[in-house]
């Protein structure tokens, strides 16, 4: 089993290094660099491009592809180690983690969204603080910028920047859109489109969608709270069997071997594994919840 995982790394990181460097000569020769708004339609409505942007993950959906499906090749001969005859059970197994994979990338990027709307709101009281103190809206932006770690003040500053080379405000603020798509996120754009287009005071529209985005996050925060129980569950249930099958093969070599030499041992594998894919989607659609 040690060889084929090698051999499955191996390849995996030959192709990694084949497309990395595909790629850094692609650059290379290719001038500018083409912003997101002015990319084609199939670039921006590509979920796994969004998500993995969203997440800050420097590497292309063909990487990620690659990825994924050595991880279930993986998953694959790790299977038909145990059960050698089992070809279509190990299939099975395969075409599992890859859904795994995916909707993994999906929770993760939606919690990295709900992060930066946290985080969004703490930045409109800086820009609403430096707004009020007389200092121009593009100013203000890059005030807090400056003061915000994190993702929330780079893609201030870019949007600051953005102003600053005479581009108009949707465009300066279509990046962060795109990476953040969420409720709060369009909010804040559209109100900025507005301040841009028809002018006026900009601190008590800025105090108003900050109160409307605190509304959200304390309803957000009371239903997270509500479904915790859900949520542990739902971690523990999937984490806490990968965790102790290696321990007990440790304490005790010969644990799995009942089971290996079972007639039936890759069925009740594969049915195990099955329902805790099942279990771990339906608690995935109880615990999403958007406001």
């Amino acid at each position: 089993m040690i060889d084929l995982v090698l051999i499955a790394v191996c390849v995996f990181l030959a192709v990694f290094a084949g497309i990395q460097f595909w790629q850094s000569q692609k650059t290379s020769d290719s001038g500018p660099v083409v912003l997101e708004e002015d990319a084609p339609k199939a670039y921006k409505v590509s979920s796994v491009r969004q998500s993995l942007q969203t997440l800050n993950i420097a590497i292309e959906p063909l990487v990620l592809m690659v990825l994924v499906l050595l991880f279930s090749v993986c998953v694959f001969l790790v299977f038909l180690e145990f059960f050698p005859d089992a070809w279509t059970m190990a299939a099975a197994a395969g075409c599992a983690a890859t859904i795994m994979a995916y909707f993994l990338l999906s929770d993760l990027s939606r919690w990295a969204r709900s992060r930066f709307e946290q985080k969004l709101i703490e930045a409109l009281d800086l820009v609403q603080a430096a707004v009020q103190g007389g200092v121009s809206p593009q100013k203000a932006l890059r005030v807090a910028a400056d003061a915000t770690k994190g993702a929330v003040g780079k893609e201030l500053r870019e949007v600051a920047d953005r102003l600053g080379y005479g581009l108009p405000i949707d465009k300066a603020m279509e990046r962060m859109q795109y990476r953040y798509n969420s409720e709060s996120v369009r909010l804040f754009k559209q109100a900025m489109i507005a301040k841009w287009e028809s002018g006026g005071d900009f601190a008590p529209l800025l105090r108003s969608i900050s109160e409307l985005m605190r509304e959200q996050l304390k309803i957000r925060i009371q239903i997270a709270a509500q479904l915790s129980g859900a949520k542990y569950a739902a971690i523990f249930t999937g984490a806490l069997p990968y965790l102790l099958v290696p321990l007990f093969l440790w304490k005790q070599p010969d644990w799995f071997d009942p089971l290996r030499n079972s007639e039936y041992g890759s069925t009740y594998l594969l049915v195990a594994v099955l329902c805790q894919v099942f279990g771990y989607l339906w608690l995935r659609r109880l615990l999403r919840v958007e406001l």
